[in-house]
């Protein structure tokens, strides 16, 4: 008897070390929703919004999803400080979304003690027997996903996450960053599957020799690792879809891969998370856009901004079949800040951003700058950039992009070697220009639709939006 009431109060005390969020008074009589989608665009501002929709109206001829989201749902803007800073990272302002709690910068679902974990939104979710899933274009052990399934003082502790995403048994996992679940040595792969896992032998960060990509396929995981096999897999199995060893391709670069867009994902995962009569929690991240913004892509970010409108789409056109389904479309805070400029080379009044010069934009800045590095000379500076961008640089420009001019001039805002200065020539092109290569806090757009939406209004924190979901589906 002794045993059992010590057995008793060991169990009490461990119970206190996860911390619960308290309420704070959102919707108390609200009847509730089956389905929670969150869509979150890493690093997506007011403006690359309105660059992408205009890009859209006038080169693609169509509107945004997100607009029809807007038009039919309730709009508000939300804010992101965090507990040691005006201007976020992700990983704290994911941890908020999460948990309803300011974190510190880095940390990952950790109290301000740096050790307590903080019950997720997902957590919470799965215990009520609600499937759970995380998808992404980045990795899924990067600060977004991991925000929401992991518990780690530092955000790069990615073997951690990775092994703790699987632990939880979280029925959907999709992204990049299969290093982490590789070992470093071939020692302990099953040479079997060696090759329709695609592995090599120095592929793998994991120091442990695990490999967790065959321990999840062991632990009943559909593994994928392509387009066509995300296809094949049934939507009765969890799964777990890695894309690349690294974070996943650019969209505008993501032809040339046999990687699944954002979309597809997005369709897959609502597949498999629906087949549960109890209910899902999905977070869809559009993760490069950020990417994008810091290396101050101004074409790459339009066209992740694009794949994260389609995957928007997605639910949409999922929620019409269920409609017991909440959708909110927010970001984690804005990356760059991007601008649309009145004045170009040619224009003498303001006129806007060029549209056209941007749709003839076929390569990343992340793929374009391989190319320079290899000979940063202004004559290849100009072939590449004509051969890519059909742009004609001067002398005076491609000297400025070879001599890294812009980056030097401010090392502590911008930190790409020759993108920097590279976009800054691009401006008087493009009309479109970036502050830096960082985060801002500028308040950023939240919008949604369905049950619970109409408790997005006026100027949210983003801490609210855990007591949003968590109301929206009756979790205790």
């Amino acid at each position: 008897m002794k045993k059992f009431s010590s057995f008793i109060l060991a169990m009490l005390f461990l119970s206190t070390l996860i911390i619960y969020p308290a309420d704070s008074g959102f919707g108390k009589d609200f009847a509730g929703a089956k389905n929670v989608i969150l869509l979150i665009g890493d690093g997506f501002g007011p403006s690359h919004f309105r660059a992408a929709q205009l890009y859209s109206q006038k080169i693609l001829k169509q509107e945004l999803n997100m607009v029809n989201a807007m038009n039919n749902g309730h709009t508000a803007y939300l804010i992101n400080d965090t507990a040691d800073s005006t201007v976020t990272e992700s990983a704290a302002a994911a941890g908020q979304i999460a948990t309803g709690q300011k974190m510190y910068a880095r940390s990952l679902s950790i109290a301000e003690d740096g050790k307590t974990p903080v019950k997720t939104i997902l957590e919470m979710a799965k215990e009520k027997g609600l499937s759970v899933g995380l998808v992404t274009t980045s990795g899924i052990t990067d600060a977004t996903p991991g925000g929401f399934s992991a518990h780690v003082p530092s955000r790069y502790d990615e073997e951690k996450i990775a092994e703790q995403q699987l632990a939880l048994g979280i029925d959907v996992l999709m992204g990049g960053r299969k290093q982490f679940f590789l070992p470093k040595t071939a020692k302990d792969i099953d040479e079997k599957n060696k090759e329709k896992d695609n592995d090599k032998k120095d592929d793998g960060k994991r120091k442990d020799g695990r490999n967790l990509m065959l321990e999840a396929r062991n632990n009943g995981y559909t593994v994928v690792e392509t387009s066509k096999g995300l296809n094949l897999a049934p939507a009765n199995s969890k799964i777990l879809g890695l894309f690349n060893m690294a974070n996943m391709s650019s969209e505008i670069d993501r032809a040339a891969t046999l990687e699944p867009s954002l979309a597809e994902m997005t369709e897959k995962a609502l597949q498999v998370l629906s087949k549960n009569k109890n209910g899902f929690f999905a977070m869809i991240e559009g993760g490069r856009i950020d990417h994008a913004s810091h290396r101050n892509d101004t074409a790459a970010m339009i066209h992740e901004v694009l794949a994260f409108d389609k995957a928007i789409g997605a639910a949409l056109n999922f929620a019409k079949n269920n409609p017991d389904t909440l959708i909110i479309v927010t970001s984690d805070h804005e990356t760059g800040g991007f601008a649309m400029i009145g004045n170009g080379k040619t224009n003498k009044e303001y006129i806007g951003m060029d549209f056209e010069a941007v749709s003839k934009v076929t390569a990343s800045f992340e793929s374009i700058l391989k190319k320079i590095k290899k000979n940063p000379t202004p004559e290849n500076v100009k072939a590449i950039v004509k051969k890519y961008m059909s742009i004609e640089l001067t002398d005076e420009e491609a000297n400025i992009v070879a001599t890294d001019s812009i980056k030097k001039m401010d090392p502590y805002n911008y930190t790409y070697e020759y993108l920097h200065s590279l976009a800054f020539v691009l401006r008087t092109y493009f009309r479109a220009g970036w502050t830096g290569a960082t985060h801002t806090a500028e308040p950023i757009y939240l919008y949604g639709t369905g049950p619970g939406s109409e408790m997005l209004k006026g100027l949210i924190h983003n801490t609210d939006l855990f007591t949003i979901m968590k109301t929206a589906l009756n979790l205790k």
